[in-house]
Parts: structure tokens; C-alpha cells; sequence
């Protein structure tokens, strides 16, 4: 007679499972985030703005009367850090300054905000928490996606920049070192934004007209640190990037997997 033995996993060794759990939200989130039109959305209009930006060059980009800041794009990879630079830190109402990659870091929040929104206004975010009770698995997940998106935004601007140089008959000479360090620096500096972006979802939950509005508002005034990464960028200023980044998203996420903690909801 032969005999079947049954095992229970007991619930603290299902709760020490991180990494299967973490793998699961993780896969749903990139099955919804690949049938998100925002997404690719997003990702055209990265695309589509050195182009835009190359079709003004010459203009007042300000729009503020007597600061005279009409960029002329003679080189592809201003449209990565503009003339001016970063201008926008030491003028905020130089709305010239704003014109380069770092507008990608709010679509990257825009994108996070639809995205957790959903969630909450769908009733959705109920059965993720039925299935997956830490809400630190929900924080790393939708982090990651967040990352994932930004990342693709800054690569698809990159190849909109190449596009757009070479129709406008631009040139490309450049440091290529410094460009890398610079595009490198940025990436590093995604999770930060992503984090605090999230942090701002997950506290206004369904109402994305407000995550919306501090999205904008929180994106403008994370230019100048956005910024610190130029053309001119060192190997040193990559790696305090990627200090600041790290640091900077495991704290905020402690803080977003906290308000997840102590409000309902509902």
C-alpha cells in the first residue's frame, strides 16, 4: 500500500518566499505595462521632442520678454543638455532651460501616476494585495516599472536626437566620454525620480489630476539636480549620481511601502 504525503508550507515560510513573490508582481506589471497606451504614448512624444526642438532653434525658448535666450542648435547633443544648460536652476522662469532630456524624468512620473492611479480607481490594487500582502513586493514592483519606462524614454530621446541631427544637418562632434558619463549619470539618478514619483501616486491613490499636478510641479523642481549630469560630467559625477540614486530610492520607497501601510484602500 503505498502512501502520499501532503506538505504545508506553514505562513511565515510563505512570507519569507520574497523573491517568487516579488517575480509574480513583477510579471503582471510588465503584461499590463506592455498593454498600457500611455506607455508608448510616452515614449513618442520622448522621441518627438528633439525634433521639436531642432524645428524652434533660433526662437525666443523663454518665452520671458528681455532674457534673450534663443538657442541655435549647431551641434546634435545640445538637444541633450541645451544651450544655456541648466539654466532652468538658476532661473526658473527661463523656460528655455527646461527644453533637453531631463522633461523625460516627468513623463517617467506621468507615466507612474496613470499607472498606479488605475489601480486604485479600477479596484485593481484589492486583489494585488489579496495575492501579494507586502506592500514592499507592491513598491519594488511598480518602482522597477518605473525605471523600465524612464529608461526607454531617455533611449528612444537618444534616438530621436540622432534622427532629428541628422535631418537638420547638425553636427555630431562631441566627447564621447563626457556624453556617456553624462547619459550614464542620468540613468543612475531614474530611480530617485521614480521613487519620489511613486511616493506621490500611492498618496493621492485614485486621484490622478492631483498626482498629476505635483508630478509637474515636483518634476520642475528636480531640474536642477537633474542637472548636475552634463556633457562635461566626470566619471565622479557618475558615481555620486548612482549614490544619490540608490540611497535616495530605497528611502523613499521605505516611505511609500509606510503610507501603503497606514491608509486603507479604500
Amino acid at each position: 500500500m503505498s502512501s502520499s504525503s501532503v506538505t504545508i508550507a506553514s505562513p511565515g515560510a510563505s512570507r519569507t518566499a520574497v523573491g517568487p513573490r516579488v517575480a509574480s508582481l513583477l510579471r503582471l506589471d510588465f503584461y499590463r505595462l506592455f498593454h498600457t497606451p500611455a506607455f508608448y504614448i510616452m515614449l513618442l512624444i520622448s522621441a518627438l521632442i528633439p525634433a521639436l526642438l531642432v524645428a524652434t532653434s533660433g526662437s525666443d525658448a523663454s518665452g520671458v520678454a528681455g532674457t534673450n535666450q534663443a538657442v541655435v542648435y549647431t551641434n546634435a547633443w545640445q538637444l541633450i543638455e541645451s544651450a544655456g544648460g541648466s539654466t532652468a536652476g538658476a532661473n526658473p522662469l527661463d523656460f528655455g532651460g527646461y527644453a533637453n532630456i531631463n522633461m523625460v524624468f516627468i513623463f517617467a512620473g506621468l507615466l507612474m501616476a496613470i499607472f498606479i492611479s488605475h489601480d486604485y480607481m479600477s479596484g485593481f490594487v484589492k486583489s494585488i494585495f489579496t495575492v501579494h500582502s507586502r506592500k514592499v513586493d507592491y513598491v519594488i514592483s511598480k518602482t522597477t516599472i518605473g525605471i523600465f519606462g524612464g529608461v526607454g524614454m531617455i533611449l528612444t530621446y537618444l534616438l530621436g536626437t540622432i534622427v532629428a541631427g541628422i535631418l537638420a544637418g547638425t553636427s555630431f562632434e562631441a566627447d564621447v566620454a563626457g556624453l556617456s558619463i553624462c547619459i550614464l549619470a542620468k540613468l543612475f539618478l531614474m530611480g530617485a525620480c521614480c521613487s519620489l514619483f511613486l511616493a506621490v501616486s500611492v498618496f493621492f491613490r485614485e486621484k490622478l489630476w492631483l498626482t498629476i499636478v505635483f508630478t509637474f510641479l515636483i518634476g520642475m523642481l528636480l531640474y536642477p539636480a537633474a542637472s548636475v549630469a552634463t556633457l562635461g560630467s566626470t566619471v565622479m559625477t557618475a558615481f555620486g549620481c548612482l549614490i544619490a540614486g540608490t540611497v535616495a530610492a530605497v528611502a523613499i520607497g521605505c516611505a511609500s511601502t509606510l503610507i501603503l501601510t497606514r491608509r486603507d484602500l479604500t
